[in-house]
C-alpha cells in the first residue's frame, strides 16, 4: 500500500486515507474506505487502474454511487471513482465520452448537439459508465440502444468492446467486473424542440411520482409488469421505518435516509419488505441494488462472463 501511495503522489493524482464514503454517496451512509481516490481524467484514471494491478491491491470503481450500499466491514481497501472532467467528441450523430461523465451533463452535451432517442434517461443520478453497467432506462430508452462501443480495463490491458459483445439486459449488463474508461454512442439528429419537450415531460413524471430525500433510487425490478412499489405499498408496507431508513411515502420502491440511517437499517428493512411481499403475493422481489460487503457475500449480481 505505501508503495502504491508513492505512486499516487508522484502523478499528483488526488486521493484521501479513512475516507467516509458518506461524503460522495446519495443516500449518506457512512462507510471507511482505507483509500479514496479522486482521478480527474481518463488518464489519471487508467494510471490507477494500471498501479493497483501491479501492486495486487483489491479495488472497488464507482460512479455516482447511486445505487451501491457499503456496508461498514468489507474488503476494498481502495475505492475508485470515476466521476472524473468532462471529456467527450461529438463528430455528427456520433459521440465519445468519459465514463465518468454525469449522465446529466450528457445529456445536456445530447441536446445541445440536437442528438435524440435517450431523452427518457433525463434525471437519472448516475454516471454514464455506471448508466452502462447497470443498462439504465427509463420511459422506453436505454442506454444501450444507442450504444456502440465501451473501452474498458480487462486482464490488465485495455481493450474495445463492441456493443453486440456485451450482454444486456434489464437493468443488467455483464460488465460489472470490468473498469469502464470511454463510451461511443450513435444517436439520431432530432429538432432541438422536440428533445426539449421530452426532456419536460419525462422531468415532470420523475419529480411527480419519485421522492427527494436521500436513497439510492429503485430498490427493486419491475415484477411481472409493474413496479415492485405497487405490491410494497398493496402489502401495507407505505412508510415502515427501520431505524433511520423508511419506506417512502410517495413512492413504495425507494428508501429514504433520515440522515441517521445505517446500513443495517437498510437491509433489515430490505429483509423485512421481502418477506412481507412474499407472505402476501407469492412473489420474490429482486433487489436493484448493488450491495458491496466482506468478499460481495451480499451481492446478488450475477458472476462475470465475459
Amino acid at each position: 500500500m505505501d508503495r502504491f501511495k508513492v505512486v499516487l503522489k508522484s502523478k499528483k493524482i488526488e486521493y484521501y486515507e479513512d475516507f467516509d464514503i458518506a461524503e460522495v454517496s446519495t443516500i449518506k451512509i457512512s462507510a471507511k474506505v482505507k483509500i479514496a481516490i479522486f482521478p480527474k481524467t481518463e488518464k489519471e484514471l487508467e494510471q490507477v487502474i494500471v498501479s493497483l494491478t501491479r501492486f495486487g491491491l483489491p479495488f472497488k470503481v464507482v460512479g455516482n454511487i447511486s445505487n451501491v450500499l457499503f456496508v461498514e466491514k468489507f474488503s476494498y481497501p481502495v475505492v475508485v471513482t470515476s466521476k472524473m472532467k468532462d471529456e467527450y467528441v461529438v463528430d455528427g450523430n456520433l459521440i465519445t465520452v468519459s465514463a465518468g461523465m454525469q449522465l446529466s451533463k450528457f445529456m445536456e452535451i445530447l441536446k445541445r448537439n440536437k442528438l435524440g432517442g435517450a431523452e427518457g434517461l433525463f434525471g437519472i443520478p448516475a454516471t454514464v459508465g455506471g448508466a452502462i453497467v447497470n443498462n439504465a432506462g427509463a420511459f422506453g430508452s436505454q442506454i444501450s440502444t444507442n450504444l456502440l462501443s465501451v473501452r474498458v480495463f480487462h486482464n490488465g490491458k485495455i481493450k474495445t468492446l463492441n456493443s453486440n459483445e456485451i450482454k444486456f439486459g434489464y437493468h443488467y449488463s455483464n460488465l460489472n467486473r470490468l473498469v469502464l474508461l470511454s463510451a461511443s454512442f450513435l444517436f439520431e439528429k432530432k429538432n432541438e424542440y422536440d428533445i426539449i419537450k421530452l426532456y419536460n415531460e419525462w422531468t415532470y413524471k420523475r419529480t411527480s411520482t419519485q421522492p427527494g430525500g436521500l436513497s439510492l433510487g429503485s430498490v427493486y425490478q419491475r415484477v411481472n409488469g409493474r413496479s415492485a412499489g405497487f405490491y410494497i405499498e398493496r402489502a401495507g408496507l407505505k412508510g415502515l421505518r427501520v431505524g433511520g431508513i423508511v419506506v417512502s411515502k410517495k413512492h413504495s420502491n425507494f428508501f429514504i435516509n433520515d440522515k441517521t440511517g445505517t446500513y443495517e437499517d437498510f437491509l433489515s428493512l430490505q429483509q423485512r419488505v421481502e418477506w412481507e411481499v412474499e407472505r402476501q403475493f407469492g412473489l420474490s422481489l429482486i433487489c436493484e441494488i448493488e450491495k458491496v460487503g466482506d468478499n460481495d457475500e451480499i451481492t446478488r449480481r450475477p458472476p462475470h462472463t465475459l
